[in-house]
């Protein structure tokens, strides 16, 4: 009689739950190769707008260079010409990243990781 009772009062609650709308793991799993951004690049206009663009009263080369990852990220004047180790990213130019070098944190301004040491690049 009590595997009875037990039974139904399961039976109850998993009905009372889907009533509900709950999702099971096997709904919320994702995969490794699911895309968590999509395919297309997403440009982001902060404050021009098509108008701006069509008239030419904005500066598309600094613009595309600093969204496309060519200046740095600090003074957002030299292009980036250097990278941190050992976490490999480059964001700066060398002389920003001198400064962050000589400073008490040493700090990648992207990840905040311990900088060891800062390398040129000589891009061609």
């Amino acid at each position: 009689m009590l595997v009875v009772v037990v039974m139904v009062v399961a039976l109850v609650l998993k009905f009372l739950g889907s009533l509900r709308g709950d999702t099971t793991i096997e709904q919320v799993i994702a995969t490794e190769t699911d895309r968590l951004l999509p395919k297309e690049a997403t440009s982001f206009s902060y404050g021009t707008s098509e108008e701006d663009e069509e008239s030419g009263n904005c500066n598309n080369s600094s613009s595309e260079d600093l969204y496309d990852g060519k200046i740095c990220v600090i003074c957002y004047d030299e292009p980036r010409d250097c990278f941190f180790i050992p976490c490999g990213h480059c964001a700066t130019c060398y002389v920003c990243a001198q400064r962050i070098m000589d400073g008490e944190r040493k700090a990648c301004p992207v990840c905040r990781k311990f900088i060891n040491k800062v390398r040129k690049l000589f891009i061609a």
